[in-house]
């Protein structure tokens, strides 16, 4: 990955970190889990991410009016560049693709908006 500061295909995922997710740009204070890729096993990285997804579902299909889910954002800060670039809390990079597929993410999405009654148009 290009690493906003030198521009360079240096940017490199941390072995451990902490990914938040948003939806329609909001999320709650629980709206994120640690990583390790070390240790934990695609399986665990799924299961935290739709750990994540139920916890604001559930809290969503409370509300009265709900706008559908239009964008789903996963980011993290926990990158490295390997030029030693210094990544401020303002870069965050998309990992969609790097810890967990797109289609993952999806497939998990779409069961769970039908399981809380929730409209998706992603």
């Amino acid at each position: 990955m290009y690493c906003p500061k030198c521009f360079n295909d240096t940017l490199k995922v941390a072995s451990s970190g902490v990914v938040k997710l948003t939806f329609n740009g909001k999320a709650k204070a629980t709206s994120q889990f640690y990583y390790n890729l070390a240790q934990d096993k695609k399986e665990e990285i799924l299961k935290k991410l739709e750990d994540v997804i139920v916890d604001y579902f559930s809290y969503y299909s409370n509300f009265q009016n709900k706008d559908p889910i239009d964008t789903v954002d996963a980011v993290s800060i926990d990158f490295k560049c390997s030029n030693g670039c210094i990544l401020t809390v303002s870069h965050r990079v998309n990992v969609i693709g790097v810890i967990f597929q797109k289609d993952e993410l999806d497939e998990i999405i779409k069961r769970l908006a039908t399981k809380y009654s929730i409209p998706t148009n992603l």
